[in-house]
């Protein structure tokens, strides 16, 4: 949801493919995983959308990354909801890993600017008919897949914003926020503030975020407009809306209503230490920080599972950092790396508060653990901690060698415009060590 990683808008060269419409090898065999309750195909976009096309059903894709702590939830808490079940056949069912090369083709074609995004996709013509940025509970999803085949405002709204026609998705929003008793309002709601805030409309979207924020029912929508909300505010300078926003963001973290999600609820306590911050209120910033740990620490521990443990990984070290308590994040990492050896993740985060708390030494093996084994475009954040370590190391070669590696290993991504800039960025830093 809100900071999905990388809520492009606020916050974080094409590779050789394989060609989109290739016919697959084999029959598919598309089947339901641990954690899963429907039949997805999983890194395999041209396999599923000839499944869709043999039988003519929509394709529905969970377009995700590996280090999106809001993804992670989607996947451990709500696309194994059993509620879930009767839509295994009106999909075919995709889930598409933006890191990994071999889907470079769909990200090219079907880009996220937030992650997760979900799509469905006319297999024949192959175009989006659906694309939500952001995440859903299980009955959310169940609403918004049912509005696909509808044709109503909200579904229109929708087709325009997955063709790209921004204009004509807003005013689609907006008519749906005209008719007080539409069900898909609070979506509607959710999805304008996104579009206001993409156009740095700062005024407008901490406009309507104050107004119709606090108001909207529990759930996915009512956290992210106040959490959108809050970040123009803080841009905008609109220090009314503000207040508003702030006293809305404490009462809604601290309720325990289960149609929230946790992931919604803990990046709420992520936009409060933001604010707090920006306005210099250092003290007040630790003190939401440790509420925000405590809370994650004891749904962390209700965790069904090591999986879903390791989803608060993310949010419960962002917490601890911003508590000035970088140690409490080392047992938590260090068990997440056990449990979950391959994932660059965990030794990425582990070398982040160890940097944060001045054992360079340790930093340095934790990065290089990370660096071993990261992918994709996700390289240059890894790699760029490996040239923090080396700099404060005051390892010069060693900042110049991370940097290099960081743009060599994706030299041929299929980037984001955010991961484009922070690309660029890297190589002027790198500029800088060389001249």
């Amino acid at each position: 949801m809100i900071r999905r990683a990388a809520l492009a808008l606020l916050s974080l060269a094409s590779a050789c493919h394989p060609a989109l419409d290739r016919a697959p090898a084999a029959p598919t065999r598309a089947v339901i995983v641990p954690g899963e309750v429907l039949p997805f195909v999983h890194d395999d976009y041209p396999r599923a959308l000839a499944e869709a096309k043999r039988l003519r059903r929509p394709l529905f894709v969970d377009s995700w990354a590996p280090w999106c702590h809001t993804c992670l939830s989607m996947r451990s808490y709500v696309l194994g909801d059993p509620s879930l079940a009767p839509l295994a056949k009106d999909f075919v069912w995709l889930a598409i890993d933006t890191e990994k090369e071999q889907n470079g083709g769909f990200v090219e074609r079907f880009p996220n600017r937030v992650w997760p995004t979900l799509w469905v996709v006319d297999p024949e013509r192959e175009a989006a008919i659906l694309k939500w940025e952001g995440s859903a509970t299980a009955p959310e999803l169940l609403t918004l897949l049912a509005s696909v085949r509808s044709g109503d405002a909200f579904a229109r709204a929708n087709q325009a914003a997955a063709r790209g026609d921004v204009a004509e998705a807003e005013r689609g929003y907006r008519a749906v926020l005209a008719a007080p008793n539409d069900p898909e309002r609070p979506r509607a709601v959710e999805a304008l503030a996104g579009v206001l805030a993409r156009r740095n409309d700062h005024a407008a979207c901490a406009e309507l975020a104050a107004r119709e924020g606090p108001a909207l029912p529990s759930g996915t929508s009512r956290a992210t407009v106040i959490a959108i909300g809050l970040s123009c505010a803080r841009d905008g300078k609109r220090d009314e809306e503000e207040k508003k926003l702030v006293d809305a963001a404490e009462r809604f973290a601290a309720d325990p209503d289960p149609r929230t999600t946790v992931d919604d609820r803990s990046a709420l306590y992520e936009e409060l230490v933001e604010t707090k911050k920006e306005k210099g209120d250092e003290a007040g910033a630790k003190a939401i920080a440790r509420t925000w740990a405590s809370f994650l620490e004891r749904e962390a521990a209700r965790a069904p599972n090591a999986e879903a443990r390791a989803v608060f990984d993310a949010h419960r070290l962002g917490a601890y950092l911003a508590a000035g308590e970088p140690q409490r994040a080392v047992p938590m990492l260090q068990a997440s790396e056990r449990d979950f050896p391959d994932d660059y993740n965990p030794p990425a985060r582990l070398a982040r508060a160890y940097l944060t708390m001045g054992k360079l030494d340790e930093a340095r093996a934790a990065v290089d653990r990370a660096t071993a084994r990261v992918y994709g475009p996700r390289s240059l954040r890894v790699f760029a901690l490996a040239a923090d370590v080396a700099k404060a190391r005051n390892d010069v070669a060693g900042e110049r060698s991370a940097l290099e590696q960081a743009l060599a290993r994706t030299a041929r991504a299929v980037l984001s415009e955010g991961q484009k800039k922070l690309r660029d960025d890297l190589g002027r830093r790198l500029g800088t060590l060389t001249h």
